[in-house]
């Protein structure tokens, strides 16, 4: 008596540790802050962990500032409280970066699925796939990168800020070590935000870009396999649309900070605005290649796809439109059948949009509009600048004028 035949496996099953594809999370920094957190009983959210840095950050700076008569000093530049930069470092800059933990993160990690819920991946190359996964997760997990970027983060803090590139021998709040007459003194409150709150702002931004990195490293191994992509897709770019908006929030957190800057030193120190066209229009520049340079390597993959759907789809149309030609124009057609009303008009026309899709699409992941959308975001903290050096009366008019 034969045995029972076994259940067969399924011949494509999808990679084994897509769990694992994520960039929002983990890590030495959020291991170490999760297990502070709950160790007092908090639940390590979004929302607990910006009230906890803002907490050891914005908060001792306004305490040692009081202490040591600084919150409102007798010029703006050593008064605590009239820092702009300050405000939008920690109630602003801060906030945004954890909440693209919620907004980015996710985004990031199904547009990773999306390679394999969409077919984009063939099941051959299952394998790198996972390869691929599982180098991310090991990099992630890591506890040496974050430890460097810590370093580098406590370095910087000390020498990549506006007040050394504009200020550099005005003394502010901010001075960790001022100049009184031959002596000199220790202001706490600049040692906290150099020692403590800067070094924290800086460690988050640059774990993202860690992070960011990872994605990017990720994307190129996906780039170079032999992707199934879609030359019809109405989103014009063989199916991988999808990768062309995320992580906006960050070209909006890293301009915040740069407009409260330029905003005091506006205000404060009479530096004219135009002095910041070059570094705004450098920052805008900066943060389209950061953001969307990574997707540029799925231009060879889409350039062949291109170009292979564009020569099989040339062949389609010939051999359809001869036959349409043959049974519509030459007479070869059944008598029964009517012109008026035959799907092989709308078939046609169907094919000639397809053939149009195959000709419009893009060789790059994203379009003009994502473009347009990411330096839109990165400068919307710049509107606060305008109502410095334009009259609120004249913006409005302006905007009249546009509109009407």
């Amino acid at each position: 008596m034969n045995p029972e035949p076994k259940n067969p496996e399924p011949t494509n099953p999808e990679p084994r540790n897509l769990e694992d594809l994520y960039v929002d999370h983990g890590g030495l920094a959020y291991r170490t802050t999760d297990r502070i957190f709950r160790s007092y009983g908090l639940s390590h959210t979004v929302g607990q962990r910006i009230i906890g840095f803002i907490a050891i950050t914005w908060v001792p700076l306004l305490c040692l500032a009081v202490l040591e008569g600084r919150a409102i000093a007798s010029t703006p530049e050593e008064s605590f409280l009239f820092d702009f930069a300050t405000y939008a470092r920690f109630f602003l800059g801060i906030p945004l970066l954890l909440v693209a933990e919620i907004v980015v993160g996710p985004r990031l990690t199904g547009a990773g699925r999306q390679f394999i819920n969409g077919g984009f991946v063939r099941a051959e190359d299952y394998p790198a796939f996972e390869r691929a996964v599982a180098r991310l997760a090991r990099s992630r997990d890591s506890i040496w990168p974050e430890s460097i970027l810590l370093v580098i983060a406590m370095v910087s803090a000390w020498n990549i800020s506006a007040e050394t590139v504009y200020q550099s021998n005005i003394t502010t709040w901010r001075t960790p070590i001022r100049a009184e007459g031959e002596a000199r003194q220790v202001s706490f409150t600049g040692l906290w935000l150099h020692l403590v709150a800067i070094p924290i702002l800086q460690f988050i931004l640059y774990r993202w870009f860690w992070r960011l990195f990872l994605w990017g490293r990720f994307l190129f191994t996906v780039s170079r396999m032999k992707l199934n992509l879609v030359p019809t897709h109405a989103d014009q770019a063989g199916g991988l649309g999808f990768l062309g908006t995320s992580h906006l929030s960050f070209a909006f957190a890293a301009c915040a900070v740069m407009s409260a800057e330029a905003a005091f030193l506006i205000v404060f120190r009479n530096v004219d605005i135009q002095s910041f066209r070059v570094p705004y229009i450098g920052f805008l520049v900066l943060i389209e290649l950061f953001i969307l340079g990574p997707l540029l390597l799925f231009l060879p993959s889409l350039t062949l796809a291109r170009l292979e759907a564009l020569r099989e789809y040339s062949l389609l149309v010939c051999r359809y439109n001869r036959g349409f030609h043959d049974k519509w124009i030459n007479g070869n057609v059944r008598t029964e059948e009517q012109l008026l009303g035959s799907a092989d008009i709308q078939s046609l026309a169907d094919l000639g949009n397809s053939f149009e899709y195959i000709r419009s699409m893009k060789v790059v992941p994203f379009s003009v509009r994502v473009i347009i959308q990411l330096a839109v975001v990165a400068s919307l903290p710049c509107i606060p600048l305008m109502l410095l050096v334009i009259p609120v009366d004249k913006i409005l008019g302006l905007l009249a004028g546009a509109i009407f």
